[in-house]
């Protein structure tokens, strides 16, 4: 039963999350306009056709009222949203580890979407999630201890700020932003140090093979950007939960 309270409570929030992503960068904030809105036609949605994820279904992708595609990147997020908070909930020993949990994995998923959307990471996300995990690892909330967190932090995005350093040095060119190396501080903390290779070989093949489907049969991919923030996110919450298993499977 709670698992069931759970996915639906991550499905409330998803579609928070996919108001919060949609509207970060234009004259729209999270408050104004309080209701969702078709962005094609402007029909205000009534309460049965803002149903995460049930009404995108039900209406088989389409507005109700101008028939335009509505796009994947909404329900996806309320998907995503949901499959955590019944993630979380299942392996959190405590009610304030799953909170915590549930507010680590909103930044990320809010923090991935805007990056997909924009190529951005917002300082007021990663800032903010590097201080909420490592406050919450002090705090003995997370099954983390908080000296390998905060080595996790900085070396991890010391590791990454190297990284990108050495590709520009290379190809002349940014292949990473320095948004990723401040993620970095969030998720290193999440992870800690001693399972931050395995964080970032996930979160780098992951990234990888995206970029293969993605580019596959383009002429041009000398200049195709694929935003890492989403890979190092699932990489880090991934790894957080089942980090031991990962290492026992590949041992």
């Amino acid at each position: 039963m709670y698992l069931l309270f759970a996915g639906i409570f991550g499905l409330i929030l998803g579609s928070f999350y996919s108001v919060c992503a949609s509207r970060y960068g234009t004259e729209k904030t999270v408050a104004s306009p309080a209701r969702s809105y078709c962005p094609h036609c402007n029909h205000q949605l009534t309460v049965l056709e803002n149903i995460p994820l049930l009404s995108f279904i039900i209406q088989k992708g389409h507005c109700i009222h101008c028939r335009t595609r509505i796009p994947l990147f909404y329900p996806l997020i309320e998907l995503v949203s949901m499959l955590w908070a019944i993630l979380a909930a299942w392996n959190a020993t405590t009610p304030l580890e799953w909170i915590a949990l549930m507010i680590i994995g909103g930044i990320c998923i809010v923090a991935s979407a805007i990056d997909l959307r924009t190529f951005l990471l917002p300082d007021v996300l990663t800032y903010s999630g590097a201080i909420i995990v490592l406050g919450a690892s002090y705090a003995g909330i997370l099954q983390i201890d908080f000296i390998q967190s905060l080595l996790g932090a900085i070396i991890g995005a010391f590791a990454l700020l190297a990284v990108a350093a050495v590709y520009k040095l290379i190809r002349k060119i940014d292949g990473m932003g320095l948004g990723d190396v401040k993620f970095m501080l969030m998720l290193g903390a999440l992870t800690g140090v001693e399972h931050l290779t395995i964080f970032i070989l996930a979160a780098s093949v992951c990234a990888l093979i995206f970029s293969i489907i993605a580019m596959w049969g383009k002429k041009n991919i000398s200049t195709a950007y694929v935003p890492f923030g989403p890979f190092l996110a699932f990489g880090a919450l991934i790894t957080y939960l089942y980090g031991d298993q990962i290492i026992f499977f590949l041992h």
